[in-house]
């Protein structure tokens, strides 16, 4: 046990140094000196796997970034194919009004929004008969069937009327607690 701890450290192959020389680099070495170390014949082993591990470590990281790329591009042109197929739907088939007097607001991904509408295209759309579709930022009012055709696609460009609270142009009910 006379053995000092860095004697023990290099007989297991752990330290490759002198004990009397310290390695005050903390930095990865510039691949001149690492190559001039390897051909002197000092420390050797320990630069060439040290030097496989940075190479493996840049290489992995390069493929999950590949493979990241590669999904969002994937998850990109799928969306892409989805919104054409809606928009298709939503072309043909638009039933909103550039001159509709009414406005019908519904609750959507977190926010009150709002969609213009006849008279008519109002009592139709609290009844269930016409439904409201978003594409693109905007909102669309279309019969029950072609809502139902957007919700076989994508069940989230369908906006919910049914559960949420609709509030129209009338007056907002004030809670008995806040009455002054």
């Amino acid at each position: 046990m006379s053995d000092s701890l860095q004697d023990q450290m290099r007989a297991l192959g752990l330290a490759t140094e002198k004990p009397g020389k310290k390695n005050t680099s903390r930095t990865k070495r510039p691949a001149k000196t690492a190559a001039r170390n390897r051909n002197s014949g000092a420390g050797e082993a320990s630069d060439l796997s040290l030097e496989k591990a940075y190479a493996l470590k840049r290489r992995e990281e390069q493929q999950q970034a590949d493979h990241a790329r590669r999904k969002k591009q994937a998850e990109d042109r799928q969306r892409r194919q989805l919104n054409k197929q809606i928009r298709d739907i939503v072309k043909v088939s638009r039933l909103n009004k550039d001159d509709a007097e009414r406005t019908r607001n519904f609750f959507f991904k977190g926010r009150i929004r709002k969609i213009n509408v006849s008279p008519e295209q109002l009592r139709a759309l609290n009844s269930e008969e016409l439904g409201v579709v978003y594409l693109s930022g905007g909102y669309h009012l279309l019969d029950r069937e072609n809502v139902d055709r957007v919700r076989a696609l994508s069940a989230d460009h369908v906006v919910d009327l049914g559960t949420d609270e609709a509030v129209d142009d009338g007056e907002f009910p004030v809670p008995d607690d806040l009455s002054w």
